[in-house]
């Protein structure tokens, strides 16, 4: 999917939190009614595979705490301390936690905008790029998402 061997991710782990982050863009772009809320949970699940595998590959978690409830919020405050993310960037990241952590418990909330996906989507990256030294254009990133797309319609 990757053709840029300059950006290319070092590891399946990678180029999976990469895909994800495309396919919540295509969830977004499709304007299906659950598209955004599906968008979300991928995008929480990119931000917490990121900081859990981190802190692992970092030690900054016991192999008990890595699948704790309060490892997110652990991890998010490491990463401040070590400079990795701002105060805002943090604090954006649990926001949009806990409005994805809201999905699963009240039904009430059934739209989510478009500027909640892209948000969580730069935090994502981000993530990736100061976590994994993981970085790519707006062009790449528009090129992987393309493909994601067409992925997706081999399925349809």
């Amino acid at each position: 999917m990757y053709r840029n061997r300059n950006h290319m991710p070092k590891n399946s782990l990678i180029m999976e939190m990469v895909e994800q982050i495309c396919v919540s863009l295509v969830l977004k772009q499709s304007k299906l009614d659950f598209g955004n809320r599906l968008a979300l949970i991928i995008l929480d699940n990119v931000a917490e595979v990121a900081l859990k595998s981190y802190a692992d590959i970092r030690g900054l978690l016991k192999k008990r705490e890595v699948t704790s409830k309060e490892a997110f919020s652990f991890v998010l405050d490491k990463i401040k301390d070590q400079n990795k993310i701002v105060n805002s960037e943090k604090k954006d990241i649990q926001k949009y936690h806990k409005i994805c952590n809201e999905l699963y418990r009240d039904s009430k909330i059934t739209k989510l905008k478009d500027s909640t996906i892209d948000e969580y989507a730069i935090l994502a990256k981000i993530l990736l790029a100061r976590l994994f030294d993981f970085r790519a254009s707006k062009l790449e990133w528009e090129k992987m998402i393309n493909s994601a797309r067409k992925n997706l319609a081999k399925f349809g």
